[in-house]
């Protein structure tokens, strides 16, 4: 009786996996060796003001930058919150906040810190 009913439970157990019921599933570890990313969240009123004036100041036709969505990705969460511990003069209190902005030269959080670079950029200071 005990074989039987360990062979129904495994039984049950594998078809509740199978079935989607769990959904585990990793995410591959991000790679971007992009010189400049901007890290966002789809719902954050400040990473859409961010987003607006890129799209109104045609910033992506005059910066090369890749972009992270981190609210729905945790993949690309895990990959902000490494860069933003690797910025010395980023205030550790901020780790897991967007919008946020890492460059090879210095870390950038906020809404205006963050235009204040891209003006900065693409007028070549």
């Amino acid at each position: 009786m005990k074989k039987n009913s360990l062979k129904i439970f495994l039984l049950f157990f594998g078809i509740f996996m199978l079935s989607g019921c769990v959904n585990q599933k990793a995410q591959a570890p991000v790679i971007d060796d992009s010189e400049i990313i901007l890290f966002y969240g789809q719902e954050c009123p400040h990473c859409q003001i961010v987003e607006k004036y890129v799209a109104d100041n045609n910033i992506k036709n005059k910066v090369i930058f890749s972009e992270r969505e981190v609210n729905h990705n945790s993949a690309n969460a895990d990959f902000m919150m490494k860069k933003q511990e690797s910025c010395s003069q980023f205030d550790k209190n901020n780790i897991g906040a967007v919008p946020f902005l890492w460059t090879k030269e210095k870390c950038y959080i906020g809404q205006d810190e963050i235009m204040q670079f891209f003006k900065d950029k693409i007028n070549g200071r």
